[in-house]
């Protein structure tokens, strides 16, 4: 097979693999592999990824005993290796391994924003389940980063398909390899130092500076924006010496620790909050009784003075002031609606749209969803009721949630003007709210 064939991996969308595996759309490829999507050739359908590994002497049998022993692997947080295999095309010999399918992995989130800290604690929770795991079974991962961790319905999972026995050494250099991998192999520690590298970058959408100079004698700088306990853990992964770094117990001690810390700290203010709202409360009563005997006195005073005036005089009845205040409620009746314009100018504002658009999200992305996500758009629209010109008025913390929510509010239709002076002030700004269950939106003139 030449290399234009292994450079355009595409062309082999369509054609089946060991006769089992029909290959699908290609998800990502290089010179020597390539991923696609999968399905068995009798149709039934596999939610599957297939990997293609151009076959390379004694490594590729030692490759094939690596994915069998994953196979026999089951964790929660652990991606499945369903099967594995041989396949000759084009006059060569590849590997494969057929793959649990991920939605998505951090590789793709992280360039748009870092993670917030609850995305964090979650990923290192499941992450650090499906080590123990690895590690107990006499086994390390050998490449943790960030497109090794991936995202399968609600769950988060470690890529299985590198895993091989502790102490052997990295198949290539990489920026996430601990200083010693090179010369003693791969180890549970060495795992614990990729997290490290790892957890900095997903929270500061870099790599920690390290070794510019090629000495390899000092720490990663993990940076002051790392949080706590996030920055304690890394920093604690990353100690030169492997024998020094922390186990997986540790960290969730930290983790555990932080989160008590943090509910510590909270039922604190909120002890203070409720103490002093009691405190204002309590001076609030002073002015209240004092109000009150006011109004108390004014009307008394009131009272002794209506009882002296109305007091019949000559035998006249009294009963022609009643007469008169019985008839006042009457009379001013038809000036009661004047709260109305108020409330038509609110229902115009809301008939002014008239068709809405939400944005498109990937169901992977709004599983990372914490809380809500708001982003608002100004929009200027023209005298036919098209957005003319859509711009970002705040774009909240997500780059991409901000590009679709822009992308949707563009699509926005509103009422045509009615006359010169509302076209050339219609503006409008759009709110979209996101959560994992559902996206919200609302519109409101622009002042």
């Amino acid at each position: 097979m030449g290399a234009d064939m292994t450079n355009n991996w595409e062309q082999w969308e369509g054609r089946t693999v060991d006769g089992k595996f029909l290959l699908g759309k290609c998800l990502g490829g290089s010179g020597g592999s390539a991923v696609f999507r999968t399905q068995c050739r009798d149709g039934e359908v596999v939610d599957a990824a297939l990997k293609l590994v151009a076959a390379e002497g004694a490594d590729a049998e030692k490759q094939l005993r690596r994915w069998q022993a994953a196979r026999e692997l089951r964790h929660a947080n652990l991606i499945c290796i369903l099967s594995s295999g041989r396949w000759a095309a084009e006059g060569r010999e590849f590997l494969y391994v057929v793959e649990e399918y991920a939605e998505e992995n951090l590789a793709q989130i992280v360039p748009e924003r870092a993670l917030t800290a609850e995305e964090a604690r979650a990923m290192l929770v499941a992450v650090l389940g499906a080590l123990e795991y690895v590690h107990g079974k006499g086994m390390v991962h050998g490449r943790i980063r960030p497109s090794d961790i991936l995202a399968t319905g609600d769950l988060i999972k470690l890529s299985s398909d590198n895993l091989r026995a502790a102490g052997e050494m990295a198949p290539a250099a990489s920026a996430y390899d601990a200083p010693e991998v090179a010369k003693t192999g791969m180890s549970p520690a060495s795992d614990l130092w990729s997290l490290g590298i790892t957890l900095v970058e997903v929270l500061t959408q870099r790599l920690p500076a390290w070794d510019a100079a090629g000495v390899k004698t000092n720490a990663p700088e993990v940076g002051g924006g790392v949080p706590e306990p996030f920055r304690g853990i890394a920093q604690r992964c990353l100690e030169m010496e492997p024998s020094k770094r922390c186990g997986i117990r540790e960290i969730r001690d930290r983790m555990e620790a932080a989160k008590a810390i943090g509910e510590t700290i909270r039922i604190q203010e909120a002890m203070t909050s409720a103490a002093t709202a009691a405190a204002q409360k309590e001076r609030a009563k002073w002015p209240y009784w004092l109000a009150l005997a006011a109004v108390i006195v004014v009307a008394a005073l009131l009272m002794m003075r209506a009882l002296s005036s109305s007091a019949p005089e000559g035998g006249e009845s009294s009963a022609v002031q009643p007469t008169a205040v019985q008839r006042a409620p009457i009379e001013s009746a038809p000036a009661q609606p004047a709260p109305q314009p108020a409330q038509k100018k609110e229902a115009a504002a809301g008939d002014g749209v008239v068709e809405r658009v939400m944005p498109e999200v990937s169901p992977s992305a709004r599983r990372t969803i914490q809380g809500k996500i708001r982003v608002r758009v100004r929009v200027d629209v023209d005298a036919n009721g098209n957005v003319a010109e859509a711009t970002l008025k705040d774009a909240g913390p997500s780059k991409y949630f901000a590009r679709v929510a822009l992308e949707a509010a563009k699509r926005w239709k509103f009422a045509p003007g009615r006359d010169k002076g509302e076209e050339e002030s219609r503006a409008w700004t759009l709110l979209f709210a996101f959560s994992r269950e559902r996206t919200e939106a609302s519109a409101a003139r622009a002042r």
